[in-house]
This record gives C-alpha cells, sequence and structure tokens, in this order.
C-alpha cells in the first residue's frame, strides 16, 4: 500500500498539485504543499495528532523576564490608547443597534463553528501544518483544519460571484498607503516577540521579511500568488461577510473585533489544531479585524495574512520558544495578549490620523447573473476551490477505504 500511495503522488498532473495547494493557502503557508517531485508516505507516517486541550502543563508559571517585559509593552500599550480612544467613537459605543442586521453575520459566525465542530467530531484535532513543520514532524492531513481553510473562501467566493456580496477594494492610492501598514507591522512584531523571548537564540535571518519569504516561497512563484489568493478570499469572509455586516449593524468596532476573534480564531482553530493554535489565532483575528477598521479594504489585510503564513524560518524560533516555556499555554497567552494590546493601541494612533480608503460596502441586492471584473474573479475562485473541495474529499474518502 505504501509503495502504491507513493507512486499516486508521483503521478499526480502539476495542475492537481498545484489546486490542492491552493486549498491550503487559505490558511498556510505555500510550503507546505508535497511537491510531486520529492513524494510523500502519507498514510504510512505517523500522524500529528494533538488534543484540543494541549500546552499542558497548566501552571500560572511565567518566565520572569517575559513578564517583566511584557508589562512594559501592555502599560506603553494602555496609554497610547487611552490618548487616542477618545475620538473613536465608534470603536467603543454605538448610537443604535440593530439586531436584524446582526443576525446574518452571527448565523453564518455559528454555522461555520458548527461545520468545523462537524469535521472535529469526525476528523479530530491535529497540529497545524506550520507547528507541524517548526517541530520537525511530517504535517498532517488536518482534514478539520482544511475544512475550516476551504468552506470559508469558497462561501465568500459564491457570494462575490452570484452578486450577494461586493468585493472591498478600492484601487486607490490611498488604499496602497494602507497597503504598507501590514509589512511595517510584521517588521516590528517580529522583533518584539524575539524581545519578549530572551531564553531563546535568534538569527537575524529569523526576523527578516525578505529571508523568510524567500525560505517560504523562494522556488515556487506561482505557489505564492496562489497562497495570496487564497488568503485574500478568505478574508473577504472574515472582513465583508462577518466584520462589515456588524459595523453597519451598529456593533461597535471593538465589539465585532472580539466575536470575530472568539470565534473564528479562538474556537474553531482551538477545534482544529489545539488551544494553543487558538490563541495564537485569536489575536490574529482581533488584529486583521481592527486593521480592516482602518481601510475598510480587504487588500491590507489580505496582505498581512499572506505574510503571517510566510515566515517559516521565525516560526521554528518562535515555536522553540513557546515549547521550552514553563506553562506553554501560559507563555502564549501571555505574548498574544501583548500584541493584541499593542496592535490595539497603534491602529487606534492610525485610525486618528489617516483616512479610511473606502466607506464600509454594504450587502448587495442579488442573486445576480456576474458582471463585472469582480463576479468573474469570485466565479474562478468558486471553481478553483470547488477543484480543490472535491480533491480533499476524494483523498479522504481513499484514506477511509484503506482504514
Amino acid at each position: 500500500r505504501i509503495l502504491l500511495q507513493c507512486r499516486l503522488q508521483r503521478s499526480e498532473p502539476r495542475m492537481h498539485m498545484l489546486l490542492r495547494f491552493c486549498l491550503l493557502a487559505c490558511t498556510s503557508a505555500s510550503a507546505l504543499t508535497p511537491s510531486p517531485r520529492t513524494p510523500v508516505i502519507r498514510m504510512a507516517a505517523a500522524r500529528a495528532t494533538a488534543p484540543v486541550f494541549d500546552g499542558k502543563p497548566y501552571s500560572a508559571e511565567v518566565l520572569p523576564a517575559t513578564v517583566g517585559r511584557s508589562s512594559a509593552v501592555l502599560a506603553g500599550s494602555a496609554a497610547l490608547f487611552a490618548a487616542c480612544v477618545p475620538g473613536l467613537p465608534d470603536w467603543w459605543s454605538t448610537a443604535s443597534l440593530d439586531p436584524g442586521a446582526c443576525s446574518v453575520p452571527l448565523l453564518t459566525m455559528a454555522a461555520s463553528s458548527a461545520l468545523v465542530a462537524a469535521g472535529w467530531s469526525a476528523c479530530g484535532t491535529d497540529l497545524h501544518p506550520i507547528t507541524a513543520k517548526a517541530r520537525g514532524v511530517t504535517p498532517p492531513k488536518s482534514y478539520t483544519f482544511q475544512l475550516l481553510g476551504l468552506s470559508a473562501p469558497l462561501l465568500a467566493s459564491a457570494a462575490v460571484a452570484s452578486g450577494w456580496q461586493p468585493l472591498p477594494v478600492a484601487g486607490s492610492g490611498v488604499e496602497l498607503a494602507h497597503a504598507v501598514l501590514p509589512f511595517a507591522l510584521w517588521s516590528i512584531d517580529v522583533r518584539l516577540l524575539r524581545w519578549l523571548n530572551p531564553h531563546v537564540s535568534w538569527s537575524e535571518e529569523s526576523v527578516s521579511l525578505p529571508a523568510n519569504y524567500a525560505a517560504e516561497h523562494g522556488d515556487s512563484p506561482v505557489g505564492a500568488v496562489l497562497a495570496c489568493v487564497g488568503v485574500v478570499a478568505f478574508e473577504v469572509y472574515v472582513q465583508q461577510l462577518l466584520a462589515a455586516p456588524l459595523t453597519l449593524g451598529g456593533c461597535p468596532v471593538l465589539g465585532s473585533a472580539s466575536l470575530i476573534a472568539l470565534t473564528a480564531g479562538l474556537l474553531n482553530h482551538a477545534l482544529a489544531n489545539g488551544l494553543l493554535n487558538g490563541l495564537l489565532c485569536a489575536e490574529f483575528y482581533w488584529t486583521v479585524s481592527l486593521m480592516f477598521g482602518l481601510s475598510n479594504s480587504v487588500l491590507p489585510v489580505g496582505i498581512y495574512h499572506h505574510l503571517m503564513y510566510s515566515m517559516p524560518t521565525f516560526v521554528t524560533r518562535y515555536q522553540l520558544a513557546v515549547d521550552e516555556a514553563p506553562s506553554p499555554a501560559a507563555h502564549t497567552l501571555l505574548l498574544h495578549a501583548t500584541l493584541a494590546a499593542w496592535h490595539c493601541a497603534a491602529f487606534a494612533a492610525v485610525a486618528r490620523l489617516a483616512p479610511p480608503a473606502m466607506p464600509l460596502l454594504a450587502p448587495l441586492d442579488g442573486p445576480s447573473v456576474p458582471a463585472g471584473a469582480a463576479a468573474w474573479a469570485g466565479l474562478a475562485c468558486v471553481g478553483l476551490f470547488g477543484f480543490a473541495a472535491a480533491s480533499i474529499a476524494s483523498d479522504y474518502a481513499r484514506g477511509e477505504e484503506a482504514a
């Protein structure tokens, strides 16, 4: 059986592999997809499984150096936020809340979490492929993670293609100016996390964006493009189908960001990849939701998402720092609470200085026949993700038969 699977892996057409890659690109980096030139014994490899409640041993013990440095960042962030937030009333209060308008994104979040829970019940929890690579183990199939990573962009693409939702891209100079933010934030964050983790050694290469990006995508420019397409489609789901209607319905920005962080981030990713990944993703979705509120465009958010999944050299050192902490869960919580506070304060300052790239876009009247570049792009993505879904379902079925 092992030899047969190796032959099947060698014989997969290149286009088929690229489409499978696009699925993983929705939520992971391009290098995670097996290359046709390097077959992987998939069913015979030990699964990198993990319980939902990973991160043990649980304790309140944290590294004193990390606590001291995090406290300084938290204090500075609180001071900056307190100075900026009075001028941002839509961040923390609302004149009127429309329960009807907010019910649609809330139901969408509930349905997504129910789908992930069903996938978890059938397939269980696996290490995130990036975490597995950082620990030097074979990345698992992670069917629950793939279900999460595919369902959201497929829904978003269908909504744009059918005329139910617009594509939140402005194509303006202001939008391009906002697109600089993710590059600056990435560079600051990796250096901040290095400073917060003095118990492990860090090379300059580990915090270099060009070095990390080359390590992830250097030999696969097509893969880099597909990765970017995947995460932009995923962010259309998070921002246009969840964040935008919540804000238009009167939910404060901080409130909608918290809801998305707890559901799309903590709950869904903890079921798919364990508690440690859920804590990390709660901060990530908090960040991207606030970032979207600065521009109302999906472009800066998609770029940030792409960069965050293009940092293998950094992730190897970060994962070592977490694994060597007395309590990995407590350490992860402290690190990402610090990042969440810093991001909130920094974005509040940016919001006081920079205008949005475009107004928030309300849902359209759909359904309609695809018309315009956005609708045709959405239709193309429906085909791409649909083909990937069929490939994954077939792979899962073969695995079940073999078992």
